[in-house]
């Protein structure tokens, strides 16, 4: 989309967000694929549901945007640092208390990206302040979706496609004050009736990673999509150099490194602390059955 010079990401996610629900809803209410969900009423959707759409929906404008300041290989070396922004909204929320063990491995990966952050050429303060949005952003979402739906038992699925026409609410919103104006001044439908394929590839390449993740995290775990998010860096890093040509320079390269060591020592961490905490309930149930 920036070589397109479409320079309007709100639009650009809700186009993605867009094309997800119209798929889910497919999916899920015309095709039944699914288990049907239980009853949403008006004040759950509101109240719980769209909060954590509309958070979504700005983590994918954020996620656009630092596109047109930072290089490919750096956004996804700054996307290391996201487990340092989670444990911090987490412990501010109250709701998880971090070992030593994370904090540790949070401590790493911030080093680690602070020395990226140095490395990286083409950096600008207005390219930073992108990405560490985006970053609380991200940790905010993931927060609100531990907080609000917490105990809500329902398919991935169904998740998705009532939470994608939130997102796609909340940016259709945000596109039409901030960026409308500008779309019709330059005439940016032109491009998208010009380059159709490309706009629909993008959208369906949403979709896919969405569905992806629900599929993964349905026969696996969530602690495996985490892990393969740690394989995609380093893979999309050599993309950028190899494909765009992009400049990564040596203390970047290190600093990225040491951020992926402490990535994969919080996903490490996190999963030693849930075995804890179940062997923990165990001993506290047979404790109750033997009294």
């Amino acid at each position: 989309m920036v070589d397109l010079k479409f320079k309007y990401p709100m639009a650009v996610a809700a186009m993605g967000m867009g094309f997800a629900s119209i798929a889910c809803f497919i999916w899920c209410d015309v095709l039944k694929m699914v288990p049907p969900a239980l009853a949403v009423d008006t004040k759950f959707y509101w109240t719980r549901i769209f909060p954590v759409g509309a958070c979504q929906g700005l983590t994918l404008f954020l996620g656009n945007q630092m596109y047109f300041y930072l290089t490919v290989a750096f956004i996804e070396m700054s996307r290391a640092s996201l487990p340092v922004t989670t444990m911090v909204a987490l412990w501010l929320a109250r709701l998880e208390t971090p070992t030593a063990a994370v904090i540790r491995a949070v401590c790493l990966t911030a080093v680690g990206c602070a020395v990226a952050a140095y490395g990286e050429v083409h950096l600008t303060l207005v390219g930073a302040m992108v990405a560490a949005c985006n970053l609380s952003m991200e940790s905010l979402r993931l927060v609100m979706t531990q907080y609000l739906l917490v105990g809500c038992d329902m398919h991935p699925m169904q998740s998705l496609k009532y939470i994608a026409p939130a997102a796609t609410l909340a940016l259709v919103t945000g596109s039409v004050f901030r960026e409308y104006p500008l779309m019709v001044e330059h005439n940016a439908y032109r491009i998208v009736s010009r380059y159709p394929m490309y706009f629909l590839l993008a959208a369906s390449l949403g979709l896919v990673v969405n569905v992806l993740g629900v599929i993964i995290i349905k026969l696996s775990s969530a602690t495996t999509l985490k892990v393969l998010a740690a394989v995609r860096g380093p893979i999309v890093v050599m993309c950028g150099v190899m494909l765009f040509a992009e400049a990564v320079t040596a203390i970047e390269f290190f600093g990225y490194s040491i951020a992926l060591v402490g990535f994969i020592w919080y996903q490490y961490a996190l999963t030693q602390k849930a075995a804890a905490a179940a062997a923990a309930l165990k001993q506290q149930q047979r404790a109750a059955g033997g009294a």
